[in-house]
């Protein structure tokens, strides 16, 4: 397993150390990477080939190299795996500190970083796990190449609200998460075509079990989880008929 740093990280690091909170930053970093690791042993798990772990101010990204048609059901429990790890890792802390195993003043401290990153982390905000939730849940219901396009819009809408309800609370840590955040999020504004063609020659390419069959009239309207019957021209071509000319006469 690698673990990574962000520069980022590394700034607020080193401000934590300058200031004389070192136990809040291991603190804070210990929460983070039993998250992270929730993440990675439960994709491990479900043999979905997790490749490294990212550090942010904010928390971290676990990098996954699995398959977009992967099945709903196995990401979504990889995604909330993070929050539950960390629980379980509160919890852990809890017991310790009732039989005074640690003190009060460490304990409010790890209650502090527990609920903030465990609150921050549900935020439907591309790359943050209630993101991923979101989109995985959406996806059951639509279709994949819109699903990513609302993930953005309720991105950025979820983050304009917090940023008006907090302007004046700004420092320089929220600056960072700030610019963090909006860089992951315009990658994946850029790579949404890019993404749906990898989609499209996942199916083109592996056998998919799907269970389910649905209609549609365009590409655009492919689901996750749903085998296609395309309408065109007034003639009915399966998915595999119809990707096969896709990719003939597009590549």
């Amino acid at each position: 397993m690698k673990i990574e740093f962000h520069y980022t990280f590394i700034i607020i690091a080193i401000s934590f150390i300058l200031t004389g909170y070192f136990s809040n930053l291991i603190i804070f970093t210990s929460i983070i990477l039993f998250h992270e690791m929730g993440h990675y042993i439960i994709a491990k798990i479900n043999h979905l080939n997790p490749k490294k772990i990212i550090i942010y101010p904010y928390g971290g990204i676990t990098i996954i190299n699995n398959l977009i048609n992967t099945k709903i059901v196995k990401e979504l429990f990889v995604a909330i795996s993070g929050v539950i790890f960390q629980t379980m890792y509160y919890l852990i802390i809890i017991i310790l500190y009732k039989n005074n195993l640690i003190r009060d003043y460490i304990f409010n401290i790890f209650t502090k970083y527990h609920y903030s990153i465990l609150i921050f982390n549900i935020l439907p905000i591309h790359p943050i796990d209630g993101s991923k939730i979101l989109n995985l849940l959406l996806s059951l219901y639509l279709p994949y190449k819109l699903v990513n396009k609302l993930s953005i819009v309720i991105s950025i809408l979820t983050g304009i609200t917090i940023l008006l309800i907090n302007y004046y609370t700004l420092n320089y840590t929220t600056i960072l998460i700030i610019t963090v955040i909006v860089d992951n999020l315009i990658k994946y504004y850029k790579n949404i075509n890019y993404l749906f063609n990898k989609f499209l020659l996942e199916r083109y390419l592996y056998k998919i079990n799907l269970t389910k069959t649905k209609q549609i009239t365009k590409i655009d309207n492919m689901y996750k989880e749903k085998y296609h019957i395309i309408k065109e021209n007034n003639h009915y071509l399966t998915e595999k008929q119809y990707l096969n000319n896709h990719f003939k006469e597009n590549y």
